[in-house]
C-alpha cells in the first residue's frame, strides 16, 4: 500500500511538472523569440513577429536652452528671446494574430511641441499631431535564426499649427487672409518590411524600412515619406540569470510625426533598458535623441532629448 501511495505521488508530481513546463513554454512563446533569444522591443524598429500584443509608449523631451532671434518685421527685429521647446508623445498600438503568418495591427498617436515660456510660444508657435493607422502584417520568411515580415498600411495624421509670429507678420504686411491657426489632415498609404536575426540566446538584431505616399502638410500637394531603422539588443537572463535587457537603435525618418515638416529627414538615436524577468510583458525606459527643425524664426536646429516609458503586454 505504501508503495502504491509513493508511486501515485511521484506520478502526480511529474504530471504537474510536465503541465507547468508546457504552460511556461506556451507563455514564453507569446513573446518575440528566435533561436532561444527573446527580443527587447524598441520603438526605432517595428516588430518582425506575428503575435497578439498591446503596446503603450509615453515620452517627454526638451531642447534645452535656445537663443531665439526674435520677430523680424520688414528690416526690424523687435525682440530677441531665450527659452526652450518641450516635446510630448503618446502612442498605443494593438496587434491581433489571425494565424501563424497574418496579423491585424491598429495604432493611435498623439504628440506635440510647445515653448516652455511665452517667448518661445510666440516664436515657434504650438504644433501638434494626432491620428492613427490600420494595416496587415504577414510573415514570408521563418528560419531558426531569421524572420522577415511585410506590411501594408493606411495612416491618417491631423496636424494643428498655431503660428502667432506668422499671424503678426501677415497683419503688418497687409495680408488679406491672415491665419493664426492651421489644421491639415494628412492621409497616406504605404508598405513596409521588417526583419529579425538572433545570433544566440543573448544577442539579437532587428531592422526594416517603410515607404508611403499621400497628402502633405502643404495643402494640395502630395509627398513621399520613408524611414529605415536598425537596432541590436542584449538579454542578460540566459547567461547571467539577471532580468535585464539592453537595446540600442538608429532610425532615419521623414515621417511627418517625426519631423513636423516636409521633405526633410531626421536621425533618431535610441537606447533602452528593460526588465526581462516576465514572460507576459516588456517594461522599459527608453532614451531618445534627434535633431528637429523648428520654425523659420528659430535659427538653429536643436537636439531634442526625450525619455520614454514603454509597456508591452502579450496575450
Amino acid at each position: 500500500m505504501r508503495r502504491i501511495v509513493i508511486i501515485l505521488t511521484v506520478f502526480v508530481g511529474l504530471c504537474g511538472n510536465g503541465f507547468a513546463q508546457n504552460d511556461t513554454t506556451k507563455i514564453v512563446l507569446k513573446k518575440s523569440m528566435l533561436n532561444g533569444h527573446i527580443f527587447t522591443s524598441i520603438n526605432s524598429s517595428n516588430s518582425a513577429f506575428i503575435n497578439t500584443f498591446l503596446n503603450a509608449e509615453l515620452g517627454l523631451g526638451n531642447t534645452g536652452s535656445l537663443e531665439l532671434p526674435g520677430l523680424n518685421i520688414g528690416d526690424f527685429e523687435l525682440l530677441s528671446f531665450a527659452g526652450s521647446v518641450t516635446f510630448a508623445t503618446t502612442h498605443i498600438d494593438y496587434s491581433q494574430k489571425i494565424n501563424d503568418w497574418l496579423a491585424l495591427r491598429l495604432s493611435t498617436s498623439l504628440g506635440g511641441r510647445v515653448g516652455s515660456n511665452m517667448s518661445t510660444i510666440l516664436i515657434d508657435g504650438l504644433n501638434a499631431f494626432s491620428g492613427g493607422s490600420i494595416g496587415w502584417d504577414f510573415r514570408f520568411v521563418r528560419k531558426q535564426k531569421f524572420q522577415m515580415t511585410g506590411s501594408v498600411f493606411v495612416k491618417n495624421i491631423d496636424g494643428s499649427f498655431i503660428d502667432i509670429a506668422g499671424y503678426i507678420k501677415d497683419i503688418v504686411n497687409d495680408n488679406p487672409f491672415p491665419q493664426a491657426v492651421r489644421s491639415i489632415p494628412v492621409l497616406t498609404a504605404g508598405v513596409a518590411a521588417q526583419g529579425a536575426y538572433a545570433f544566440n540566446k543573448a544577442y539579437g538584431l532587428q531592422f526594416g524600412a517603410d515607404i508611403s505616399y499621400g497628402e502633405s502638410f502643404t495643402r494640395n500637394e502630395q509627398s513621399f515619406y520613408s524611414a529605415m531603422y536598425i537596432s541590436g539588443d542584449l538579454d542578460l537572463m540566459p547567461r547571467k540569470n539577471i532580468p535585464l535587457g539592453f537595446a540600442a537603435g538608429y532610425k532615419l525618418s521623414s515621417d511627418p510625426e517625426d519631423t513636423y515638416l516636409e521633405f526633410i529627414y531626421t536621425s533618431i538615436f535610441s537606447g533602452k533598458i528593460a526588465y526581462t524577468g516576465s514572460s507576459d510583458f516588456d517594461l522599459g525606459l527608453q532614451f531618445i535623441a534627434n535633431r528637429v527643425k523648428l520654425s523659420e524664426g528659430v535659427g538653429e536646429t536643436p537636439i531634442v532629448l526625450k525619455t520614454q516609458f514603454n509597456f508591452k503586454l502579450y496575450f
